[in-house]
């Protein structure tokens, strides 16, 4: 690191300066323009206060993420691509710690689903086109079986927001489940 002394960085309009002395806790770090303070210093002070008002901070960060929506998507994408395997880890451990709700809004999701199926089946529909659809599902659940993870897609969707297909066998088609999870409901 660069030595930067308090007045070069104030005119220099920087925000920190090292000076490469130790704080007064031994800290060989950066400080801060505002307070003159070291970074690490300034860190631990900050964690102090967030565990002994977890709420107001919470609600501090909680207000900051509202504000920068955009900054805030960001910054999880990147994590989340950087820490696959953390990511995954810290939604099974969610839903262990949740079971009970996790199942529940598991099932509500496919009882809405399969009222969705039901209400967009025509009546028209002979026992060929059930035939075939159960068809098109069942190929689907070998393919799992076998381990390959693909989903039974609507082509056009049951739930759009501009418009709704049926549930016919010609509006089916099988798909990778990452290209059916980016479909989403969109034709």
């Amino acid at each position: 690191m660069e030595l930067v002394s308090y007045k070069e960085a104030i005119q220099q309009g920087l925000p920190k300066y090292f000076t490469g002395k130790p704080c007064k806790h031994g800290h060989i770090s950066e400080r801060r323009v505002s307070g003159r303070c070291c970074t690490i210093c300034a860190s631990n002070t900050a964690i102090a206060w967030a565990k002994a008002n977890p709420k107001r901070s919470k609600e501090i960060i909680s207000n900051w993420d509202n504000a920068n929506r955009i900054k805030t998507a960001e910054r999880v994408r990147k994590y989340r691509i950087a820490n696959p395997e953390k990511v995954k880890q810290s939604i099974q451990n969610w839903r262990k710690k949740n079971i009970d709700f996790y199942m529940s809004y598991m099932a509500l999701q496919a009882a809405k689903r399969n009222a969705a199926k039901l209400q967009r089946t025509p009546k028209w529909l002979n026992d060929g086109h059930l035939f075939e659809i159960e068809s098109v599902y069942n190929y689907c659940s070998s393919l799992r079986r076998m381990g390959l993870n693909y989903h039974v897609d609507h082509i056009v969707p049951l739930q759009g927001k501009n418009i709704s297909g049926l549930h016919l066998p010609w509006n089916l088609q099988i798909l990778p489940a990452k290209i059916n999870w980016a479909k989403g409901n969109r034709i």
